[in-house]
């Protein structure tokens, strides 16, 4: 796998990158690649964004637990991630109708890792996520051969699921307090 040349053909052009992108081949190769893109992420993220913010990296000192956080923690939950992803759009995609396999769901939510190079860059990172949420789109269109609405609702789903449930569970809270 030559890194630099599969960051540069999902970035630019990935409809063409999806349609080649083998759907089975095992997930070692799209798991080193989003590794890559967690550990990039995290350190860039602790070197150039720490106070920016405020949370953990707002401390005076670059310290141990930050370089251990970024660089080991990130790609560890990352691929974590990944994998949930990966079962949640895979049901999703199926009940839309989708054809595609579970393993070709990981390959396409890790390659979509690649927008991560550029999204600890501050004022613009949130740009490069929604570039990563195209990316979902499409490369779920091909893995699961379905239409580009089918898997915008794939992709979007959850999401909107989440809030709901954020919404149910705020108002069933609130409503404890007026009972």
């Amino acid at each position: 796998m030559d890194y630099i040349d599969t960051w540069k053909s999902v970035m630019q052009s990935p409809s063409e990158f999806y349609r080649k992108m083998p759907k089975t081949g095992g997930y070692a190769d799209p798991l080193i690649f989003a590794a890559i893109n967690f550990v990039v992420f995290g350190l860039m993220t602790a070197l150039f964004n720490r106070g920016m913010y405020g949370g953990i990296y707002s401390g005076r000192e670059f310290g141990f637990f930050v370089v251990f956080g970024s660089l080991i923690m990130t790609p560890i939950f990352g691929i974590i991630s990944i994998f949930i992803e990966g079962v949640i759009l895979y049901v999703i995609y199926r009940l839309l109708g989708g054809s595609g396999t579970y393993e070709g769901t990981v390959r396409f939510i890790s390659y979509a890792t690649a927008v991560l190079l550029l999204s600890w860059i501050p004022f613009i990172g949130w740009l490069v996520g929604l570039y990563g949420i195209y990316l979902y789109i499409v490369g779920g269109m091909y893995v699961h051969d379905v239409g580009m609405g089918r898997s915008i609702i794939a992709v979007i789903l959850p999401t909107i699921l989440f809030i709901l449930m954020v919404i149910l569970m705020g108002a069933l809270a609130f409503s404890q307090f007026f009972i």
